[in-house]
C-alpha cells in the first residue's frame, strides 16, 4: 500500500492554532479528516478504538504538547452478487415498494434488498 503523507511545520498565533484544532475536532467528529498542503493531501477516517499518546513538557521556559492518535482502518465488506441470504421474510426487490414489518404499529417500511 502506498504511503500518503503531509507534513506541516510552521509558526502560528495561538488563536490561529485554536481555530485549526477546532477544525480538526469538527472533522474528527464527522468521521473524516482531510489534511492538505498544496496539491498533497491525506484523508483519514477515524473509527473504532483509537490509541492516544499525550505528552506535556516544560523546560527552561519552553512548553510543548505532543498528541498522537492512531487507529486501524476499518475495511467495509460489500455484499457481492454471489453472496446469498436466508431469512423468514420475503424481500422487497424495488426501493419504492412498501413492505410491512411487525413493529407494533401499522407503519410501512421501505427497504432495499
Amino acid at each position: 500500500m502506498k504511503k500518503n503523507e503531509v507534513t506541516i511545520k510552521c509558526k502560528m498565533e495561538a488563536d490561529a492554532v485554536a481555530d485549526m484544532l477546532s477544525d480538526m475536532v469538527n472533522s474528527f467528529r464527522e468521521g473524516k479528516v482531510v489534511i492538505q498542503k498544496g496539491s498533497s493531501f491525506v484523508t483519514l477516517k477515524p473509527v473504532g478504538q483509537i490509541e492516544l499518546e499525550l505528552e506535556a513538557t516544560e523546560k527552561k521556559g519552553k512548553q510543548k504538547i505532543e498528541i498522537q492518535l492512531s487507529w486501524k482502518e476499518e475495511i467495509l465488506l460489500e455484499q457481492k452478487e454471489d453472496e446469498f441470504r436466508i431469512s423468514g421474510e420475503e424481500p422487497c426487490l424495488e426501493e419504492e415498494i412498501p413492505c410491512e414489518e411487525q413493529t407494533g404499529k401499522d407503519d410501512l417500511l421501505y427497504r432495499k434488498w
